[in-house]
């Protein structure tokens, strides 16, 4: 029983790191947009634009995420 309660364990903690380094992007993302906005290379009006988009692809990428750990968590037991 031990092994099985482990897989969970690392399923989660795979998830969990997963979920973090999409986050992480994200905000790195956010920052060169915000450096780009700050510098005059991205124009007042594209920055709004491309904020929601990088948010919606993050909110994307992490739910992608998540169905999938949920998915190969199941397939384990």
């Amino acid at each position: 029983m031990p092994d099985r309660e482990q897989d969970a364990n690392a399923n989660r903690a795979g998830l969990a790191g997963t979920l973090k380094f999409i986050a992480v992007v994200a905000v790195l993302l956010l920052a060169l947009l915000a450096a780009g906005f700050v510098l005059d290379l991205v124009p007042r009006e594209v920055i709004g634009d491309l904020v929601t988009k990088v948010l919606v692809l993050a909110g994307i990428v992490a739910a992608t995420a998540f169905l999938i750990g949920a998915l190969v968590g199941r397939g384990r037991r």
